[in-house]
């Protein structure tokens, strides 16, 4: 996936006085034809053909039709958050309920339904929709539908057996997220409770862009495994010599390094932490970009992060004007689902914001703590969705090399509180029998169930926790 590994230096003495200065060998910016692109449904359905899962897609409706559970691994690029509701949608599996794809995050499910509404060259919310928290954009014709895994868990509240739908597909399996390891239990329940009911076969199919399917094989019994290529475009790995401390520093050099120094057309992508270091950096790219030369190009900063309005997400998925470059400053939310054209450079701090819970004080953080090596592998891979690519890692190799191999999954790591009065709500009386892939600790689910009921949330009847 990687080109070979090779060093850089970023100058401690770069300063903003340095940066404003021309450079005697300067790239001539060649202009992007990007932005006047027309994309026409043609056009689209050529794209549709070029990805890596249009080579396997009769065998995978076949294992969709002939299996109740399948899992599918596949690399980034390959097509399949896109693909592969729209092939089982074609091969007419919507006729006995809706086909749903579930996302982590809210801004990979509006995206991604916007785009294969255009492909299907249908309106958004006629055939294809999404719904997101306060925003349901569906209507009685929708056959296939993009949801946050949030929302679907809610709905899971009212319809235990998720009777509307006829395939449900839970993507991005492997961040493990909390949602996704209690949907992993609530479907495969509804699976078996309709089988047993003479009920329409409820179809799930599991999608993980990392290729380590133990887990979910031994989860899912019987469960029928496929395997799809991503685009393998090659992508350069860069590491610094040393570790950046002040990586904010380091990727703002980085980021205007790359720009004077490449052409427009090659975009940027930069992985911080959270909303404060994306809007500080945006901030002084923004001030330095109005003191470069014209000859490097102008700069369109694109922040991305969660909380941003949906109408400020989009602009990082929309092509530059021309003359410009993008440069995305984004939190872990690139990392998968989500395809920002353009992007040709990656630069990844090697920090992520994770979600913590501190069993003595109670309390739940949000803390900064080093990626796993999954998650670097993502990271550079978004340099090479498009096209060869290169990947500036603000770390040495061997900090690389002493990274977990995975991120443990969050379930383990956080306050079960909403988690356990969830299942409680769905009538699951003793919540320590729940299915779960990988099990919390007995002691992080007593210790939030006493927590619950101290605020009253649950009552306790002959050592049972009962909902109110």
């Amino acid at each position: 996936m990687k080109g070979n590994n090779q060093h850089y230096n970023i100058s401690k003495d770069y300063s903003r006085k340095r940066m404003h200065q021309s450079n005697t060998n300067e790239i001539k910016a060649k202009q992007s034809n990007v932005g006047n692109t027309v994309v026409t449904s043609e056009n689209l359905q050529e794209q549709r053909k070029n990805l890596p899962i249009y080579y396997g897609r009769k065998e995978l409706i076949k294992a969709v039709m002939h299996n109740d559970t399948v899992i599918l691994m596949s690399e980034t690029g390959s097509g399949k958050t896109t693909q592969l509701p729209q092939y089982l949608l074609e091969a007419q599996m919507a006729r006995f309920g809706i086909i749903v794809c579930t996302q982590p995050r809210r801004v990979a499910a509006i995206t991604v339904a916007d785009r294969v509404a255009k492909e299907k060259n249908t309106s958004l919310g006629d055939l294809v929709g999404y719904t997101v928290r306060f925003e349901d954009v569906t209507s009685p014709k929708t056959l296939l539908k993009y949801v946050t895994d949030g929302m679907l868990l809610r709905e899971s509240l009212l319809d235990s057996l998720l009777t509307k739908y006829s395939i449900i597909i839970l993507d991005e399996a492997h961040e493990r997220s909390i949602h996704t390891d209690v949907l992993f239990g609530i479907v495969k329940h509804a699976q078996l409770k309709r089988k047993e009911k003479n009920m329409n076969k409820l179809k799930i199919v599991i999608m993980s862009a990392t290729l380590q399917a133990d887990n979910f094989v031994k989860y899912f019994t019987g469960a029928h495994v496929c395997y799809v290529e991503g685009r393998r475009h090659p992508i350069k790995i860069f590491y610094t010599e040393e570790i950046q401390k002040d990586y904010l520093h380091a990727s703002l050099v980085s980021a205007i390094q790359i720009h004077k120094e490449n052409p427009l057309g090659e975009d940027i992508l930069v992985f911080l932490t959270g909303q404060e270091e994306i809007e500080m950096l945006a901030n002084l790219i923004k001030e330095i970009g109005m003191f470069l030369p014209e000859s490097f190009g102008k700069i369109l900063v694109c922040p991305l992060f969660a909380s941003l309005p949906n109408n400020e997400q989009i602009k990082a998925f929309t092509n530059p004007p021309l003359g410009y470059r993008k440069i995305i400053i984004s939190t872990n939310i690139a990392e998968t689902s989500v395809t920002i054209p353009g992007i040709k450079h990656v630069v990844d701090c090697g920090m992520v914001k994770a979600k913590t819970h501190n069993p003595t004080t109670g309390l739940e953080v949000l803390k900064v703590q080093p990626i796993s090596k999954a998650q670097a592998r993502q990271r550079s891979g978004r340099a090479g969705r498009e096209c060869a690519g290169i990947c500036y890692r603000l770390y040495p190799e061997k900090t690389f090399e002493a990274l977990d191999d995975y991120t443990v999954p969050e379930i383990k790591r956080c306050n079960l509180r909403g988690v356990l009065l969830q299942l409680l709500a769905l009538g699951l009386k003793d919540v320590l029998k729940f299915d779960f892939m990988d099990s919390p600790p007995q002691c992080a689910i007593e210790y939030a169930l006493n927590q619950l009921v101290m605020l009253g949330a649950v009552e306790s009847l002959n050592s049972q926790k009962v909902f109110k």
